[in-house]
């Protein structure tokens, strides 16, 4: 998301005019297509002049096979920015703006760099006793991703009684290793977070282990956890609760 507005924002002193429309509804799932293309026609009537039509009319058709062929009906969001001279770039979100049709010598930004103030990027962490997931979010997208796995980590299994009441070294040498293993997802997360402007952190695990996760975690880190689920790391739940928290109106926070 960063590149992309740093490219938008190269195009601000253009010579040639660049357009921008943002089309948006509060539904949860669109009218597909129908929805977006009345709203689209019903912008450019409004915001365009027959000149800037013609111009532009390209690019316009271009926004309308999109619409028709390429748009998840699961978004709630699609911007476009246009121009005849080398500039297509289309954006979608998960989230509602207010619609937008404006032709300038440069890509309006004002409305996306708010939402970014509102929903700022955040990392969604997610670990077991054997690896570990990063993902930043900006914008409700998952931009980047990035995976851990260790194999110090041995299985939890039952301790055995052995004479005068102790236990053996086996549930020892588990947690010890558990330990090393969350240290080091700790420092991970350290390195991850900084220089990624990441402003929250969404962690997931089993139930067992996320005070012990929270545990390894220091100044800033501890202070960034504002929210955490009870998940599995693989399989249909695991891609389950991953989604319906992306999705969730409660994050970012």
């Amino acid at each position: 998301m960063d590149e992309i507005l740093q490219k938008l924002k190269r195009f601000k002193k253009s010579k040639f005019p660049t357009l921008t429309i943002i089309l948006s509804t509060n539904e949860k799932r669109v009218p597909y297509p129908s929805f977006f293309l009345t709203q689209l026609h019903d912008l450019i009537h409004k915001n365009l002049n027959a000149n800037q039509k013609v111009y532009f009319r390209q690019d316009l058709e271009r926004m309308e096979a999109y619409l028709n062929e390429s748009f998840e009906r699961e978004k709630r969001t699609v911007v476009f920015f246009a121009s005849p001279q080398n500039l297509w770039e289309v954006l979608d979100f998960e989230f509602s703006m207010s619609p937008v049709c404006i032709a300038s010598r440069a890509p309006y930004l004002v409305t996306i760099e708010q939402a970014l103030k509102v929903h700022p990027k955040y990392l969604v962490l997610l670990v077991d006793r054997e690896k570990a997931k990063f993902f930043t979010v900006t914008l409700g997208k998952v931009e980047e991703v990035y995976d851990y796995v260790s194999t110090d980590v041995p299985q939890r299994v039952k301790a055995k009684k052995v004479d005068w009441g102790r236990y053996d070294k086996i549930p020892r040498h588990i947690e010890d290793h558990l330990h090393r293993h969350l240290k080091i997802i700790s420092e991970l997360a350290r390195i991850f977070v900084e220089g990624r402007k990441i402003q929250y952190i969404l962690l997931g695990s089993h139930k067992e282990l996320l005070p012990k996760i929270k545990s390894h975690f220091k100044y800033p880190l501890n202070k960034m956890i504002k929210g955490e689920f009870i998940t599995e790391l693989k399989g249909p739940q695991f891609k389950s609760d991953l989604a319906q928290k992306l999705q969730s109106r409660h994050y970012p926070f």
